[in-house]
């Protein structure tokens, strides 16, 4: 009875400290969306810090809630970010600097909560881990299986010769994209890229676009990234990778941690396989396959 009495008086101890971290009127809280979620034990809309995108969300618009009323804010550094309030709305804009800055937001009896505010541009980062590419063979879409004896041993071959010569996006490589507008970055647009390798240094860097076409031949378009390279006053088409294909199987995760995406390329015109004997079949692709990780849109290094 009495380990029951003190397990009751815990679970009591915790649920009031999570209404009054809540709900505490002297505190000021800040939060994302229309309006706070404010049930008991939970707080899922506060923010602690935000980002602001130079290439795309410039701006941000947070609720003010608690505290005394008469809110008012002020910037650390107005060079980076300006900080107004209006309808117990914080509203903070960026100004074209990268940089660090705080927003402390004040209520009319003097108490005070502080935002610290970055600002940079957003990119997507995919690393490229050990074993996660190779080159596959496709018949009719349909993506060939080492279970069987030949098909092994010809993807094996096929490997073999294609890894001695394939000089774009290889194992252990970091691409970093900076998409124009952070906002559609998965729908046509455009940016800038660089490819570094294992140890940081830049492999190769240019730019990017994303359109919509049917050149891989799946039975509807597919979402395609051209990078280009600026060679004597023009840019040359480096590679075309598919995100994501239809005929590949759905790898992406949605677990907690990086969500992994297949790229792929089609090289069945490459002249690197030659003496590798391919199937008979009609409608037969080579492909490169990489399978890479990335969390998402995120702030570009200061």
């Amino acid at each position: 009875m009495k380990t029951k009495t003190l397990l009751g008086f815990f679970l009591l101890s915790v649920m009031t400290f999570c209404m009054s971290a809540c709900q505490d009127d002297a505190e000021i809280i800040l939060f994302s969306g229309s309006q706070l979620i404010n049930e008991p034990g939970t707080c899922t809309n506060t923010i602690s810090s935000t980002t602001l995108y130079l290439n795309g969300r410039g701006t941000e618009d947070i609720g003010i809630a608690n505290g005394k009323g008469g809110y008012s804010a002020q910037s650390s550094d107005e060079t980076i970010v300006t900080a107004t309030v209006s309808n117990d709305r914080l509203l903070i804009n960026s100004h074209g600097k990268k940089g660090k800055a705080t927003v402390t937001v004040s209520d009319k009896k003097g108490n005070s909560v502080v935002l610290p505010v970055t600002v940079s541009y957003g990119v997507a980062t995919f690393y490229c881990g050990m074993n996660w590419s190779g080159f596959a063979i496709s018949v009719g879409n349909e993506l060939l299986t080492s279970g069987a004896e030949e098909n092994k041993e010809l993807l094996k071959l096929l490997n073999e010769v294609m890894l001695e010569s394939y000089s774009f996006l290889k194992e252990q490589d970091v691409c970093i994209m900076q998409p124009d507008d952070v906002n559609s970055f998965l729908q046509e647009g455009k940016g800038s890229f660089k490819l570094k390798d294992i140890d940081g240094r830049i492999r190769v860097e240019g730019t990017y676009e994303v359109s919509l076409d049917e050149e891989l031949e799946t039975g509807k378009p597919e979402l395609a990234f051209s990078f280009y390279q600026h060679q004597n006053g023009a840019d040359k088409l480096l590679h075309k990778f598919y995100f994501e294909p239809s005929f590949v199987r759905q790898p992406s995760t949605r677990d907690i941690g990086p969500t992994r995406y297949y790229w792929m390329e089609q090289v069945t015109d490459s002249r690197y396989w030659d003496g590798v004997s391919l199937p008979e079949e009609e409608d037969v692709k080579v492909l490169y396959v990489v399978l890479a990780s990335s969390s998402g849109i995120r702030p570009a290094e200061l």
